[in-house]
């Protein structure tokens, strides 16, 4: 029987056709849809590109907000203000300004504010084609703020995915939708985008990861395993699974060593806030800021200003989240309520993108053309028969799909690096 065995972080998976991989890093990223570690998984690029700050135990551990809820909700609301203010003010005068709009509390406090403040924001929405979209909150929300709404319905979903990950250190299989929504302002003619990134991070807006991660957890998993695999349910694979090829079966994940968060003495929903941001954030979600630069325009991201990030460590985690009754974002709420519509108010978390089925629809020709005889099943990193299976399939399940759409896009990924095969 072969001996299984772990391999650290840096150690290396050679190819003799000239690509390496941090093996343990390109499967935490077929694991999970993203690799944790500062590290890319492709070997030559050493660390990713993050001018984002990184968090430690320690800054969960400031003493918290002296004084009541609703006198918190006062000063996080000013504390917004100054923070769109503050970002704000360096636009020249003139230019037009965007927002980046869903329809949620989260872009719509950003686009209140700036009208609060005498700007003339402009609201930008993707749609995907389906009912349920977020296009028509968004519009209700740029009604109720007097606010010029613009959509752009994508008839093919996936048509960036090449422009948009051409960009980054590592792929991301939603990278093409952020990217359209950034080029569609841009060619709307805003140069000044403002996103409302960050509240789901700080202030407990993934209630129901947390529900999911905290019923593993009460069923028996140490707080490391139920995190990796309740707050990514419709991703998780085992290392076990059958879609992992020879080269990758058996490496063995080190975990604490990519998520170095569940052993420091913090609640466990702190260390889950701290996860949040210190990995999927800032791996998975803030290397898109990179677009900016490419398309040509500025992007403001308020929410995570170092300013806001402190306020938010000093408050108590119940006033963020309370997992009895599954209110998220509660201090946030508070603080903004005189600013969003009723409707905002009440919109449950969605999540920006298509309905997975239309993705299906699209992805199943392109993978046939790229997943099958792409380089990572030719080079034995993945099973041809896991993709080919799911491709037989009429309704392959959540985490089928997103498997096969992760290695569409890490094979147009590797193409744009000039390891196509096809």
């Amino acid at each position: 029987m072969r001996k299984e065995r772990s391999q650290s972080v840096n150690e290396l998976s050679t190819e003799k056709s000239g690509l390496d991989f941090r093996s343990e890093c390109l499967k935490a990223w077929l694991t999970l849809r993203f690799n944790p570690s500062a590290n890319c998984f492709i070997a030559s690029r050493d660390l990713k590109s993050n001018a984002s700050r990184k968090l430690s135990a320690e800054e969960f551990r400031v003493n918290e907000f002296r004084g009541t809820a609703e006198g918190a909700a006062a000063e996080l609301q000013a504390t917004l203000f100054d923070m769109v203010r503050s970002a704000a003010k360096s636009i020249p005068k003139g230019e037009r300004i965007g927002v980046l709009s869903s329809g949620g509390i989260d872009s719509t406090a950003v686009m209140a504010i700036l009208c609060r403040l005498g700007y003339h924001p402009e609201a930008y929405s993707i749609g995907f084609g389906a009912e349920n979209d977020e296009v028509e909150a968004a519009r209700m929300s740029a009604e109720f703020l007097g606010v010029t709404h613009h959509t752009r319905i994508l008839d093919r979903i996936l048509a960036s995915t090449a422009d948009a990950n051409r960009l980054l250190d590592e792929p991301y299989r939603a990278a093409c939708f952020y990217y359209d929504a950034l080029r569609f302002a841009k060619e709307s003619g805003a140069k000044y985008v403002f996103d409302g990134l960050g509240i789901d991070e700080f202030f407990g807006g993934y209630g129901f990861r947390y529900e999911h991660v905290m019923r593993l957890q009460n069923s028996g998993m140490s707080r490391l395993d139920a995190y990796v695999q309740g707050a990514h349910p419709n991703d998780y694979v085992n290392s076990g699974s059958d879609l992992f090829g020879e080269k990758l079966r058996h490496i063995q994940i080190d975990w604490n060593a990519l998520l170095p968060y569940f052993d420091n003495g913090l609640t466990f929903l702190k260390q889950m806030f701290l996860a949040d941001y210190n990995a999927k954030c800032r791996q998975n979600f803030a290397p898109l800021a990179g677009f900016a630069q490419s398309l040509g325009i500025n992007v403001f991201y308020p929410w995570l200003d170092d300013r806001l990030i402190d306020f938010s460590l000093r408050i108590p985690t119940e006033w963020k989240y309370e997992p009895e009754t599954g209110k998220t974002k509660i201090l946030f709420r508070a603080a903004v309520r005189d600013l969003v519509p009723k409707s905002t108010m009440e919109k449950k978390k969605q999540g920006f993108g298509p309905d997975l089925s239309k993705v299906y629809e699209e992805l199943k020709p392109l993978a046939k053309n790229t997943v099958l005889d792409g380089y990572m099943v030719s080079n034995g990193y993945v099973n041809l028969s896991y993709y080919r299976k799911t491709l037989e399939k009429k309704a392959p399940s959540i985490t089928e799909i997103n498997k096969l759409w992760d290695m569409y896009t890490l094979e147009v990924f590797l193409d744009g690096l000039g390891h196509g095969v096809r």
